[in-house]
């Protein structure tokens, strides 16, 4: 029965493919490409309130809230290395090896 849900992928597939052979790898390979992208996201957004204080034309009102996307970008580059961190840490200190 258990033969039944295994894929029998040979090494040269292997190889090529990001295979998730194990709740470990499954769970590290998802967090860095969540990482990834919040890392992305975070770029993107701090480039659009950039964009957004150079065409705010020195009005106060959209000055000040193209300052705020800044700041949000900021903080949330912050949270995504803090998150990184931590996953780094319980990798460390608990040997899980999930962490690559």
């Amino acid at each position: 029965m258990a033969d039944s849900f295994n894929i029998g992928l040979d090494n040269e597939v292997s190889s090529r493919v990001a295979v998730n052979t194990d709740l470990g790898s499954f769970v590290g390979n998802t967090f860095s490409a969540i990482i990834i992208v919040a890392g992305i996201a975070t770029f993107i957004y701090m480039v659009y309130g950039g964009l957004q204080w150079v065409m705010s034309g020195g009005e106060k009102d959209k000055l000040n809230e193209a300052r705020d996307k800044i700041t949000q970008a900021i903080v949330g580059l912050g949270i995504v290395a803090s998150a990184w961190a931590i996953f780094k840490l319980v990798d460390y200190f608990f040997g899980i090896g999930i962490a690559g």
